[in-house]
């Protein structure tokens, strides 16, 4: 026998039959033939099957699209509205600049500069945001869970699944839109959501600089009380002393002294010529003898500290100067201190409005003219195409029951 013909013959030897022995072998052509007689025998059993139950088929369909069309008109509008702000744009070192190379947004996704996006959408998608819209808008009452279970909870999960924030990573930026049955509330949420983003944005940016800046400012305040109060001692000081400047009034006071006494020394001189000259009975002689008691007089005088050059003893000079270095000493470091503290507080005042970015919002949501929600065409077509579907579904499930049914009883009785 051929070799090629012993290949092509297959052995389809199977038990049964009016004999006992195996039934003779098909060619591969013989059994692809009868294959596609049983396909066409089943494929136009399951068309028979169908047509015998077309009107069912029908029915079923039609009532099942004519509920979903009075159901559909029962679904409230839900309007979309829509606001878009600016992706921060942020450096970080050369792995981070080489990342945002590409764009803000593809940045922010892959790591590198995205900070400020990362800070975006946890502000947004936080609990306290969400709970600030809800209790702004009085959402529990809006969305009628007041006598749900945990309705504020109830609440939060409905406007979390409302709310969308979505990445335009072609034109780098960020969607914020709400879903609701009012298009002006939609619109109002929408841009609370952004208020609340700014608010808080500008809240964890200038906390930094904040707090240098406060830190400054303790500063600063506390080295003006300490002037006011040094000032005040200087103040009293002054009164009590009747000292206002040390040196100029010193230096006076010593220039008239020094002038007094060159005066008395004259006239001692003057007083003991006339004295040897014509006696001390002179009229002469007795006029230089007052002009020189006078002379010492004023001598003691400012010695006594009895003059308004320097209203005080000599002996006290020393014991006020200090003191007076003290406190002018005192009053030095704290002009000095503000000196230095002021310009550092007004710049970290710079720095921390420059810091506190607002966020920039390309378009305010406005309220939308037309509902996004619900497509009620494809809810009926998608519901009609469905019941038609588990109608044939069905209809062939049955009649294949039908069909076998029989034999399968047959069978059961037989083995029983």
């Amino acid at each position: 026998m051929d070799p090629a013909r012993e290949r092509a013959d297959i052995d389809l030897s199977v038990p049964g039959g009016d004999g006992d022995g195996p039934v003779p072998p098909r060619s591969v052509e013989a059994e692809l033939l009868a294959s596609n007689e049983r396909t066409r025998e089943r494929l136009w059993w399951a068309a028979a099957a169908l047509y015998r139950r077309r009107w069912t088929i029908t029915a079923v369909t039609a009532l099942v699209a004519i509920a979903a069309v009075a159901i559909t008109l029962q679904l409230p509008n839900q309007y979309r509205a829509e606001t878009r702000v600016l992706l921060p744009d942020e450096g970080g070192g050369l792995v981070s600049a080489a990342i945002s190379a590409v764009s803000p947004a593809a940045a922010a996704l892959l790591g590198g500069g995205g900070g400020g996006f990362t800070r975006y959408m946890a502000i947004l998608t936080s609990p306290s945001t969400l709970e600030d819209v809800v209790e702004r808008f009085d959402l529990v009452a809006a969305y009628d869970l007041e006598d749900a279970d945990f309705p504020q909870a109830r609440t939060l999960a409905e406007l979390y699944d409302r709310a969308e924030f979505e990445v335009s990573v072609e034109y780098d930026y960020l969607a914020v839109s709400v879903l609701d049955e009012d298009p002006e509330r939609a619109a109002q949420m929408a841009n609370f959501f952004v208020e609340r983003l700014n608010e808080r944005n500008i809240e964890f940016q200038s906390s930094s600089a904040g707090e240098y800046r406060r830190s400054l400012q303790a500063r600063l305040e506390q080295s003006y009380a300490d002037l006011d109060s040094t000032q005040a001692v200087l103040q009293a000081l002054q009164e009590r002393s009747g000292v206002v400047q040390p040196e100029a009034q010193a230096s006076a006071l010593f220039e008239a002294l020094a002038s007094a006494q060159a005066e008395a020394a004259g006239a001692e001189v003057q007083y003991q010529a006339l004295l040897s000259q014509y006696g001390p009975e002179n009229t002469d002689v007795r006029a230089a003898a007052a002009a020189v008691e006078a002379a010492r007089q004023q001598v003691a005088r400012l010695a006594g500290g009895a003059e308004a050059a320097l209203p005080l003893p000599l002996r006290d000079l020393p014991r006020v100067q200090r003191e007076y270095a003290q406190v002018l000493q005192e009053v030095t470091i704290q002009q000095a201190v503000i000196e230095t503290v002021q310009p550092l507080y007004e710049q970290a005042r710079l720095q921390e409005q420059r810091d506190a970015d607002a966020v920039q919002v390309l378009d305010p949501a406005t309220p939308p003219a037309r509902k996004a929600e619900p497509r009620r065409s494809l809810l009926v077509i998608g519901a009609t195409l469905s019941a038609f579907l588990v109608a044939v579904a069905v209809t062939l499930l049955l009649a294949a029951l039908g069909r076998g049914g029989p034999s399968v009883l047959a069978r059961l009785r037989a083995e029983a």
